[in-house]
């Protein structure tokens, strides 16, 4: 176990992230006729830098705004290219991350080019490996092929659950 680990911490020096190009959709659950748009305006995460880190190192994705307070207490922004992707909301302490179906949670999908698709594929689950953020943080990784779209779905360490996805048509 302890060589497996070695040579994935070896390997992570070449495991470069591949490229994002920003955000392609957000998906909210809605019920009946209501629809109801949820508050908050990214993941909500229990522990901030600690999904900094994980965001950064699976996904490339850069803490923003580092020297405004506004941005470095309950409210992380992440992005790539000096563009804000995500707020990362700090969870009160009093509340757990939502569990459920991809409908009833929703999720965000993160679009990357067609050409760096199949590099995501086989990179992802190392990228998961390696910075797998506690013990019972979940590795699955779900691929879907939607005919002009295609996509990985997998979770960060406080469960919400992300996609990467590439239009082909």
């Amino acid at each position: 176990m302890l060589r497996a680990a070695q040579r994935l911490a070896s390997r992570s020096s070449r495991l470069p992230v591949p490229c994002l190009l920003g955000l392609d959709h957000a998906a909210i659950g809605v019920f009946g006729r209501n629809i109801t748009i949820p508050e908050s305006q990214g993941p909500r995460v229990k522990d901030l830098k600690r999904s900094l880190a994980w965001y950064h190192g699976v996904l490339g994705l850069r803490h923003m705004f580092v020297d405004d307070p506004m941005f470095n207490g309950p409210i992380a922004m992440v992005g790539v290219n000096d563009i804000p992707l995500l707020a990362l909301l700090r969870l009160p302490d009093n509340e757990q991350p939502l569990v459920g179906s991809r409908e009833q949670r929703g999720h965000f999908a993160l679009r990357t080019k067609p050409e760096d698709f199949e590099t995501w594929r086989e990179s992802l689950p190392d990228l998961l490996r390696l910075h797998r953020a506690h013990d019972l943080q979940s590795l699955w990784l779900e691929e879907q092929d939607y005919g002009r779209q295609r996509s990985l779905f997998f979770q960060d360490p406080d469960t919400n659950e992300i996609e990467v996805a590439a239009w082909f048509r």
